[in-house]
């Protein structure tokens, strides 16, 4: 009975480990004119496996593209076999009157996340700047990429702007993957508590029961043991004399 309440506490508290696995953030970064904002993602700004970082062109000068490249196999070289490599980018892209595209092949930023193979570690990225189709920079930073650990600290939110230079214009987005569950969570906990409880009082009553069961025939053993007693008996046509234990009602 015991194994079968420790199983039953087991499922109970799936749905509570459920709830706590990592969910993916997305972190932005500005690509301006002076370079990308910030500079190197650090290992302050909490960025884990399996979260995200969104490059968007904040470079407003006519006729500039951006372009975004990420060193995967971290060989120190930005290319199309295994690396990371975004379309050309631009700051404002042309749209009809009811916001459709005109452009299809026209973007004006880029998500990239780092998980599968893409795990913990300090990954180098090349930001290109292009000028009426002539390259007119090039930059080459840095991006932290934490292990995931569950915990929530003290640090700077994923997906804020940080650094100088960042645009007070420019919201900030967080994107959650498993959004729609979160309003089930406190739920979950209530009938995995609930669940817990009851197999705990279910364990409790069960011993009291065995407790109580092995008293009775403790007390059984005792009574019958102060009901007998010795009697002599003296058999006159037998040639031996003895005592016999006899119960009281014998």
């Amino acid at each position: 009975m015991r194994r079968v309440g420790l199983l039953v506490v087991m499922i109970m508290m799936m749905p509570c480990l459920a709830v706590q696995a990592h969910t993916p953030n997305v972190m932005m970064s500005i690509l301006k004119e002076e370079g990308p904002v910030p500079e190197d993602v650090v290992e302050t700004a909490g960025l884990v496996e399996g979260d995200g970082i969104k490059f968007k062109v904040g470079d407003s000068s006519n006729n500039t593209s951006m372009r975004v490249s990420i060193d995967i196999d971290s060989n120190g070289m930005f290319n199309d076999s295994i690396d990371f490599i975004s379309p050309w980018m631009v700051f404002d892209c042309a749209y009809d009157e009811n916001g459709t595209l005109l452009d299809e092949n026209c973007s004006e930023s880029v998500v990239f996340y780092f998980n599968g193979t893409n795990e913990s570690g300090i990954y180098n990225y090349q930001l290109e700047r292009m000028v009426n189709s002539n390259h007119t920079n090039v930059w080459i930073n840095s991006i932290f990429v934490g292990i995931d650990i569950h915990e929530e600290g003290g640090l700077p939110s994923v997906g804020d702007c940080f650094g100088a230079g960042c645009e007070d214009d420019v919201i900030q987005s967080s994107e959650s993957a498993d959004d729609g569950y979160e309003k089930y969570i406190p739920l979950l906990m209530v009938v995995s508590a609930v669940g817990l409880l009851g197999v705990a009082i279910s364990m409790i009553t069960e011993e009291k029961d065995d407790e109580a069961a092995i008293k009775i025939v403790d007390e059984s053993k005792k009574d019958y043991v102060e009901n007998e007693k010795v009697v002599n008996i003296t058999i006159n046509d037998s040639v031996k004399m003895g005592n016999l234990s006899l119960s009281e009602d014998e």
